[in-house]
């Protein structure tokens, strides 16, 4: 996969919007706004469709942190970062503009159109849960896809050997994708697992491989014992 071309957020000064702001121009990538701030007043959370407004990128815990050390994850990358806990463990997600093509991998996919991620409201700094790590500063405020893909590069070259191997595993698994023409809808968004039918959240799939494009656009994803078992193989 190459990387093309991007859809990049218009020039903005660099001051910051107030908080309200910010928080419609989030809401506005939910077909219905008020649902996302309904969300936000009772849970602290939204589920916000990807695609139309931004994309999100996945990010290890640990091959982030190799990659920040001691600094900090907002100056880093220099955009709003969500912090998530999963079956994985410690998770990030970097906002993007969106983009026609990620040049990542099975461990760091690019997730867009038809699926939804959970989006904190800009108070929530902190956990239990879902927080924000490193809120957007003003409407349009993404991290630059280029900046993510050298985080990202920066990170495995700290891990050494080991992220290296980890790597061509995930690749190897994607390998084992049953082709996208015998799937069904659901399993080709990613509802279900691509191998099994168990259901699936962007919370609850175990492995992510994002938006894939060949031989057609679609975003498989699998459950912790379909994945166990192709890595035993």
């Amino acid at each position: 996969m190459h990387y093309s071309r991007v859809t990049q957020p218009a020039a903005l000064p660099s001051r910051s919007d107030p908080p309200d702001v910010i928080r419609d121009w989030l809401a506005g990538a939910h077909p219905s706004p008020e649902q996302a701030r309904r969300e936000w007043t009772r849970c602290g959370i939204a589920l916000l469709p990807l695609g139309p407004r931004f994309d999100a990128v996945r990010i290890p815990g640990d091959l982030l942190h190799a990659a920040v050390g001691r600094g900090d994850i907002g100056d880093a990358l220099n955009g709003p970062v969500i912090h998530d806990v999963r079956t994985l463990g410690p998770t990030y997600w970097a906002l993007v503009p969106h983009l026609d093509e990620w040049p990542g991998d099975p461990e760091t996919p690019l997730l867009s159109h038809g699926t939804y991620l959970g989006v904190p409201d800009l108070t929530v700094t902190g956990p239990p849960g879902s927080f924000w790590v490193s809120p957007p500063r003003r409407r349009h405020h993404l991290c630059r896809a280029e900046d993510v893909l050298a985080l990202v590069a920066h990170g495995r070259r700290e891990l050494g050997q080991e992220d290296t191997t980890d790597a061509e595993a995930l690749c190897a698994l994607a390998q084992e994708l049953p082709p996208p023409g015998t799937l069904s809808d659901d399993r080709l968004r990613g509802r279900t697992c691509v191998w099994c039918d168990t259901p699936l959240t962007t919370e609850t799939a175990f492995l992510d491989f994002g938006q894939l494009s060949t031989p057609q656009r679609w975003f498989p994803r699998a459950c912790r014992p379909c994945t166990s078992e192709r890595g035993r193989k």
